[in-house]
């Protein structure tokens, strides 16, 4: 991950981003840390993924085209090379269009965006209109549209996943908004779980459609078997954040863009990331949903200020999520008069209750 700018042009509601810096990476620097890194890797690879972060990454265009068309001169086998810019897509002209549409196949663009319209100018600086979602459906149709669904939009979850559906997106990711300053409470709990019991009838209804990432979960009771804890993110080790110094970190939320920077500094000091043994939350261990849970360490650092302490509000959330895969998968084996997944779920259902 190569963190090439800080700046975003964007001010959306629950942004962590202290936007407090301006850092933008040159790219005589770019090269220079890819060159490192990849000195670092040796043959000891199956694929390299180089990710422009920011930020907003298309404020530094002429950097991502500059480095990019650099790395396709390598020698490097090209199939073992993989680009990619998240966005929020309001910048993209007609000169970038261009040149992204001809290297379509060498590097992705991910869409930020967060929905229906409402939902998107609630929470992204009433951006809807200044964004060619068209363009990215058609571009990269494989290509996952990334959602972030506020506490203030937590009621249109459903209709901004319909929505997108019905906009030609396939995948559809997306998260809640996490951070230390946002309002979420028992009530907006309560509306996502209502918002997940319809999204599990539209793809009841909707079979031929990729359900989107939150019910997307794997039941089994295999689940359940080894209930010890493990590392579940490469951070640290496959994963590695630059800024513009050339400082690593963890992953970009271990970074000054999404932390301040002494908190970023500490979390270098006192975590070494190869060292599984320090991913060992002795209450996590205890949960029936360890083994499947996300555990997201640079979030749990960004609210709690511990690598293995998630929110209360995440737990809850991720609980809720759990019993409408559930209920999903289920509802899906009984259609398909599959006896033998019936009993599975059921068993996995028995034992959570």
């Amino acid at each position: 991950m190569l963190l090439i700018t800080y700046k975003c042009n964007l001010h959306c509601s629950y942004c962590y981003e202290p936007k407090q810096q301006n850092f933008r990476m040159s790219a005589t620097k770019a090269k220079q840390i890819i060159s490192e890194q990849l000195s670092l890797l040796g043959d000891d690879y199956d694929s390299v993924e180089i990710q422009f972060m920011g930020g907003e990454p298309l404020l530094e265009f002429p950097l991502i085209k500059e480095v990019s068309e650099w790395l396709w001169s390598l020698s490097m086998n090209k199939e073992l090379m993989v680009l990619f810019a998240p966005t929020n897509g309001t910048l993209l002209n007609d000169e970038m269009k261009s040149w992204f549409t001809a290297n379509k196949d060498r590097i992705n663009l991910g869409l930020s965006f967060d929905g229906d319209q409402n939902m998107q100018d609630i929470n992204r600086s009433m951006s809807y209109r200044s964004v060619d979602v068209d363009y990215f459906v058609k571009t990269w149709p494989d290509q996952s549209v990334k959602m972030t669904i506020s506490p203030e939009t937590i009621k249109s979850l459903s209709d901004g996943v319909i929505y997108l559906h019905r906009r030609g997106f396939k995948y559809i990711s997306a998260d809640l908004a996490m951070g230390p300053n946002l309002s979420w409470n028992n009530s907006t709990l309560k509306d996502f779980q209502v918002e997940l019991r319809k999204l599990v009838m539209f793809y009841m209804e909707n079979p031929d459609l990729i359900p989107f990432s939150m019910l997307r979960l794997e039941i089994t009771p295999s689940n359940f078997r080894k209930r010890k804890q493990v590392k579940t993110c490469s951070c640290g080790e496959n994963m590695v954040c630059v800024d513009w110094t050339g400082k690593t970190y963890a992953c970009h939320l271990f970074s000054p863009v999404a932390i301040p920077k002494d908190k970023a500094e500490r979390s270098n000091k006192i975590y070494d990331f190869s060292n599984h043994s320090q991913f060992n939350s002795e209450t996590c261990v205890k949960c029936m949903l360890n083994s499947v849970c996300s555990h997201c360490y640079g979030m749990n650092y960004l609210c709690t200020d511990d690598i293995n302490k998630p929110s209360s509000f995440h737990c809850s959330a991720f609980k809720i999520m759990f019993a409408a895969n559930c209920r999903f998968r289920l509802m899906q084996a009984e259609q398909n008069s599959d006896e033998s997944k019936v009993r599975d779920i059921i068993s996995v259902i028995n034992r959570i209750s």
